[in-house]
């Protein structure tokens, strides 16, 4: 039996799909504004289930696929906050970080 490389390594295989890889996106808010920073999430056309780190700033995260961070950026703007807040990292990454 032969193997032949496809260029992509597995781990990058496991995360990804048809809307690109998944990744881990990260938004660091003043506590007052994780209210409405709630609400712009809740208003994008995918779900969202956000783990809260509580501090100053308070950081928001979860994970998103690459083809959807636009319309997260978008939504960011359209509730006044800077679409620059929010940090990807590759979510095998984010994991080896835990």
């Amino acid at each position: 039996m032969s193997y032949r490389s496809s260029g992509i390594s597995p781990a990058t295989s496991l995360t990804s799909g048809s809307e690109g890889e998944l990744v881990q996106v990260r938004i660091a808010t003043e506590p007052r504004c994780l209210e409405e920073l709630l609400e712009c999430l809740a208003s994008l056309s995918f779900p969202i289930n956000p783990q809260l780190y509580h501090g100053v700033p308070t950081t928001v995260e979860f994970p998103a696929y690459q083809n959807r961070l636009a319309e997260v950026r978008n939504g960011l703007r359209a509730h006044s906050f800077d679409p620059d807040s929010m940090r990807v990292s590759s979510m095998i990454e984010a994991i080896s970080a835990a």
